[in-house]
């Protein structure tokens, strides 16, 4: 899917002191506990470089990686991985791949008979079912997968002269192979959503914190002074125990991790990324970083230290709104 205002952030003046007293901010509301998945050190082994076509991308893997790359778009062109290579897929602008790498979906680039919609498939032989959305002139896009990989959630937005806002969304139940359309009162205009780990709730940015909704689009409880959720299709560490947000601008650092257990503050991250594409495992973050004119996707550290490099980016690639999107295995 494709990197969308909102998920790039601007870099912040340098006199924002690293001295600032944190503002006050509601916590973020307890969840209920997860299990974690054992954890998957970082290795320093020889990753192996992968090509990706279409592009002058390089991404770097290990086979004991716990994610990869499983589907990227740059442009207006959509790719998914089959195998060891990757496939362009012709008629679709986005395409999402679930947990375990089973099935994907995929938004359509263009209307049909007056409605947006989706391809829901199986990754190994292709075969799926097209199911409607909304009605021309919404769209529905910026897929995420549920982590059981039983349904996904898009945002719906309209044009309102040149900008995008958002109104609701559509959760597609890929069991079922529907969709169901959720218009949400007082949602906020640049708002993505998003599932929390249990499925059982949605969660997006609003007012400059993070709201949790029901899956009919009623408000849970909403945050306040936390920063809006980053992580690219989860904001949430494997776990669940921890959640990404795009600092208060109060704060010299640009990204914090809460803990969702107790809803403090953990640590604000001393990196400066340009996106966040997700978790690695709970200790580290998929951070897309500048590198001279351009990009590398970088494994950081919470203390903003840097244990791999993931990707090589060329500026011409980034300039055209590249988006990796991993999945875990």
């Amino acid at each position: 899917m494709p990197v969308i205002s909102g998920i790039r952030r601007s870099l912040r003046a340098a006199a924002a002191a690293a001295t600032v007293t944190a503002v006050a901010a509601a916590p973020l509301p307890a969840a209920a506990h997860t299990t974690a998945p054992a954890r998957t050190a970082p290795r320093v082994a020889e990753p192996v470089p992968i090509k990706l076509p279409g592009t002058g991308v390089t991404v770097y893997e290990d086979v004991a990686d716990p994610v990869r790359v499983t589907s990227y778009t740059v442009g207006r062109d959509a790719y998914l991985r089959r195998g060891a290579s990757f496939v362009r897929r012709s008629g679709d602008s986005e395409v999402t791949v679930a947990p375990k790498g089973v099935r994907a979906l995929g938004v359509a680039a263009a209307y049909t008979s007056g409605y947006d919609s989706v391809n829901l498939f199986e990754v190994a032989t292709g075969r799926g079912d097209r199911i409607r959305t909304v009605r021309k002139p919404l769209v529905a896009n910026l897929a995420r997968w549920a982590r059981d990989g039983s349904k996904a959630v898009l945002t719906v937005r309209r044009k309102t002269g040149t900008r995008w806002r958002t109104t609701g969304f559509v959760v597609v139940n890929a069991t079922g192979r529907s969709a169901r359309v959720v218009t949400v009162r007082d949602v906020d205009a640049s708002a993505v959503f998003r599932w929390s780990p249990t499925g059982a709730e949605l969660m997006a940015g609003h007012a400059g914190g993070v709201r949790f909704y029901a899956p009919d689009g009623t408000v849970r409880s909403t945050s306040t002074g936390t920063g809006t959720p980053a992580g690219g299709e989860d904001a949430f560490s494997p776990s669940g125990r921890r959640v990404s947000t795009w600092c208060p601008a109060s704060y010299a650092e640009h990204v914090c991790v809460w803990n969702r257990t107790d809803g403090r503050l953990e640590t604000r991250v001393n990196i400066r990324p340009e996106s966040l594409w997700g978790w690695w495992d709970d200790d580290h973050l998929i951070a897309v970083v500048a590198h001279g004119a351009a990009r590398r996707a970088v494994l950081a550290d919470l203390r903003g230290g840097t244990a791999r490099v993931l990707a090589e980016i060329p500026a011409a690639d980034w300039g055209r709104r590249l988006y990796l999107s991993y999945t875990r295995k």
